[in-house]
């Protein structure tokens, strides 16, 4: 019987040993993460029962990327991303294993929260571009689209299958056993790193204030990637706060528990689950241009719903469509940016790239919860949904002029 070409394709690049061994250790951590961001955030509900706290949890999380990022891409063009990546996983996995000994101890409060967010989100912003930035090094140029999308699949497999294992472990074990688990996966995923062999970059001449410069002139003057980062700019900043408003949506909007919140976040991941197969099946750039435009416009609608509702079970199915679209849009325009940006500056590229997709969601998020503190959680996400609409109307005509260009498998400079 005939493979699918899909399908052919996924087992080719799964059979490379370095993408296997990153791919497991990957995959590991993402789901260590959503269990973590889902204990978190109900840990911080049940000490708080503030909307302003879980914004500030989750502006703590992720926004500290936004400063430590671009030294990243700087630091990984220049000392390899494979190192860098590594040192940043044994940092959390030592905070996370500080943290579960804290709280196994009962000296948890809200402030302990605060601090090891706070730790985990600096290490984040070496980690998570550096990780990024890998992946062309270890896969051929024509995997890349496919290797992107099974990355960022499993990274929102974990929204679903992460907030089930909590779910499950929060009615047979204690809390601190999901921090545990995160704290393990890092150390895993830091010695599947350690197995791959990748060519190190060697050192360069100049400093690193200027490297991060001329990245960012390289992002400023490029048409294409700049218009994907302004429209990802607007996605990250209005619309994926939502994921750190749910504990809140599931108690005052919906009368759920914990359990509600965890549904809520699994509905999420079973869209973008199913979203990531599609795109992973489909594997190629061409085309991607015309899927993020519509991935934008799809994920404010379903969250404009989402918010206007009270309805459960709309709830649910607002969720699942705004997990799909999401996905899709996440995975056009990660794609579409790495394979635009030439070999020399890719590091600092994709950590500006990286820098916006987890530091801005945590702004948002601080700016979103503010909000909520006075009008409920509902009124943010409506605003925030329409004013991404006017900003995918404004950016969507640049965006179908460069696509042909970004959307181009022919090698660039330096490859």
């Amino acid at each position: 019987m005939a493979i699918p070409r899909g399908l052919g394709e996924i087992g080719r690049i799964l059979g490379q040993r370095s993408y296997r061994l990153y791919f497991a250790g990957n995959t590991l951590s993402i789901l260590g993460v959503w269990i973590h961001r889902t204990a978190i955030g109900w840990l911080t509900w049940e000490l708080t029962h503030s909307p302003a706290w879980l914004g500030i949890i989750g502006f703590s999380a992720t926004f500290p990327v936004v400063i430590v990022a671009p030294f990243a891409g700087a630091l990984g063009d220049r000392f390899g991303v494979r190192r860098v990546a590594i040192w940043a996983l044994l940092v959390n996995g030592a905070n996370v294993t500080v943290f579960t000994g804290l709280l196994v101890a009962g000296q948890v409060n809200v402030a302990v929260i605060l601090v090891s967010t706070l730790i985990m989100g600096l290490a984040f912003g070496f980690d998570l571009p550096a990780r990024a930035a890998l992946v062309p090094q270890i896969v051929e140029r024509r995997h890349l689209s496919l290797a992107i999308a099974l990355n960022t699949t499993m990274f929102h497999v974990g929204m679903f299958v992460g907030p089930a294992l909590f779910a499950a472990l929060s009615t047979t074990l204690d809390i601190a056993w999901a921090f545990a688990l995160n704290a393990a996966s890092y150390f895993v995923y830091a010695r599947c790193l350690g197995s791959i062999r990748v060519p190190e970059a060697g050192g360069r001449g100049a400093g690193l204030l200027s490297e991060i410069v001329e990245g960012m002139r390289y992002t400023l003057a490029h048409k294409g990637i700049l218009t994907l980062l302004l429209l990802g700019s607007a996605v990250h900043l209005g619309l994926r706060p939502y994921v750190d408003l749910l504990p809140g949506f599931s108690a005052e909007v919906f009368g759920q528990g914990a359990e509600g919140y965890a549904s809520m976040l699994s509905a999420a991941g079973l869209g973008a689950l199913l979203a990531g197969i599609w795109l992973s099946l489909r594997g190629r750039m061409d085309g991607l241009g015309a899927i993020l435009l519509t991935g934008v416009p799809g994920t404010a609608t379903s969250l404009f719903v989402f918010a206007l509702t009270d309805l459960y079970w709309l709830g649910l199915i607002c969720m699942f469509s705004t997990g799909f679209f999401l996905m899709t849009q996440a995975v056009a325009s990660q794609s579409l940016v790495q394979n635009a940006a030439e070999p020399q500056v890719r590091a600092r590229v994709i950590s500006l790239s990286m820098a916006i997709a987890l530091g801005f969601p945590a702004l948002g998020a601080l700016i979103e919860g503010y909000i909520a503190e006075f009008t409920g959680v509902q009124a943010p996400v409506l605003v925030a949904s329409v004013l991404v609409i006017c900003v995918w109307a404004w950016l969507g005509p640049r965006l179908r002029a460069t696509a042909p260009s970004l959307e181009s498998v022919e090698p660039k400079g330096g490859a």
